[in-house]
């Protein structure tokens, strides 16, 4: 069968480049690392190229920021984690959705205090040509162990694969600043971003 030209050409050009993530973040309980109960953050990540409201599937490796006593005025913070994933790892987590195609992972938190702490998660994606991209900060708040999680957690989230986050863990940065005391943090309600109707 005859190909468009126009299907041709996309064809040689490859897929297009992701321009925007759009990420939803919000506090939930899963399996951790040591495959034990943990708090966390279930998340739901959607990357669009230019000119489209739909989600793409994406190539290449993905780092996912983690932050803990969060201050939106300090310019650079210092992730206390960062979980990567190869080509592989992260398309396993793929899913067709309300959304369209999106990225669904539970990420437990990896600081060891029960505290109720405002943190912040940030998304970035390297494609195989090398191009970077990487989305906003987004705020969640985790409740203290003493609280109760939001019952609205968000859908079709699977079940963590314990191995692969493992695997992801092997890439890890730390602040010389967690193991001394949490400043005080005013509570935020979870961040979440509407999707654009058109980028």
């Amino acid at each position: 069968m005859l190909k468009s030209p126009s299907a041709i050409i996309s064809a040689v050009r490859g897929p297009k480049p992701v321009m925007k993530i759009l990420s939803l973040w919000e506090p939930s309980e899963g399996q951790g690392m040591d495959g034990m109960p943990s708090r966390g953050f279930a998340g739901q990540i959607l990357f669009f190229t230019h000119g489209s409201a739909t989600p793409i599937p994406v190539h290449g490796v993905v780092k996912i920021h983690q932050y803990a006593n969060y201050d939106p005025d300090q310019p650079d913070p210092t992730p206390v984690h960062t979980f990567t994933f190869d080509d592989g790892a992260w398309n396993a987590h793929a899913a067709d959705g309300t959304l369209g195609h999106s990225y669904n992972v539970f990420l437990p938190f990896q600081e060891e205090k029960p505290a109720h702490v405002v943190c912040a998660l940030r998304v970035e994606i390297t494609a195989p040509d090398g191009r970077m991209i990487s989305s906003p900060f987004t705020e969640v708040t985790l409740p203290g162990r003493a609280g109760k999680f939001p019952g609205n957690r968000i859908t079709n989230v699977s079940k963590p694969d314990v191995d692969a986050i493992r695997s992801a863990s092997a890439t890890t940065t730390r602040s010389a600043n967690t193991t001394g005391a949490a400043k005080p943090v005013q509570k935020l309600e979870s961040t979440t971003i509407p999707l654009p109707k058109k980028l």
